[in-house]
């Protein structure tokens, strides 16, 4: 899914309750992982998908899901709908430490449910269809329908008529 040479997480939205996630942890990631915690660091320590919840402001994590090891996706099942939503990917030390190896971006889950909110809402886009004159240019019936849409052919024998 990704190159080997970075370490990332991506989290997209599959529907209202859940989430997929795919990932790459860099060799380079691993040494370092290694170099902070020991020798072996790496196949003692368990890995896990954190995952955070934006409310106010602030996250709060809402659940911590253990993954295989050798995994490179996940979907993610989240208990409620119309949510900002994002995952840290790291590893669970032996010591019960919890050290983040990548952060995802934040992605917000659809309600599943019809908005309470029943006003009817309009926004004026009229300055975007103003020409270089000042007038909104107006719908003509009566101009060809076939000047309307007058692209070139990408291939010489779409020019051709046909018998």
């Amino acid at each position: 899914m990704m190159e080997n040479d970075e370490t990332k997480l991506v989290l997209l939205v599959q529907n209202a309750y859940n989430v997929f996630c795919y990932f790459n942890v860099s060799p380079i990631t691993i040494k370092e992982f290694e170099d902070r915690y020991g020798e072996n660091s790496w196949q003692n320590s368990k890995p896990v998908l954190k995952v955070y919840e934006i409310s106010d402001g602030s996250a709060c994590e809402i659940k911590t899901i253990y993954i295989d090891p050798v995994a490179d996706n996940w979907y993610i099942k989240l208990d409620k709908d119309d949510v900002d939503v994002f995952v840290k990917l790291g590893r669970i030390l032996p010591n019960d430490d919890f050290e983040a190896i990548a952060v995802s971006n934040t992605v917000t889950t659809p309600r599943n449910h019809i908005s309470g909110d029943s006003a009817v809402y309009y926004v004026d886009v009229s300055e975007n269809f103003v020409n270089p004159e000042g007038k909104v240019p107006i719908y003509n019936k009566k101009v060809n329908k076939k000047a309307i849409h007058k692209e070139p052919k990408p291939y010489p024998f779409m020019e051709r008529k046909k018998n």
